[in-house]
């Protein structure tokens, strides 16, 4: 892997990550599952969303 994909790869974890953080500062959400399925809805949305 070159070094731009490795950049590439851990800037979209960060992305991620800074996601999921803001998901539990703002919701009560208390079931993991429930948690994922909502970030990964998010995440979903925001790579459709560069694609175009």
């Amino acid at each position: 892997m070159s070094n731009e994909e490795k950049i590439e790869v851990a800037e979209q974890r960060i992305i991620e990550l800074k996601t999921l953080i803001n998901h539990w500062k703002t919701s009560n959400i208390s079931s993991r599952r429930s948690t994922s399925d909502f970030v990964e809805a998010i995440l979903a949305d925001r790579q459709g969303t560069q694609a175009a």
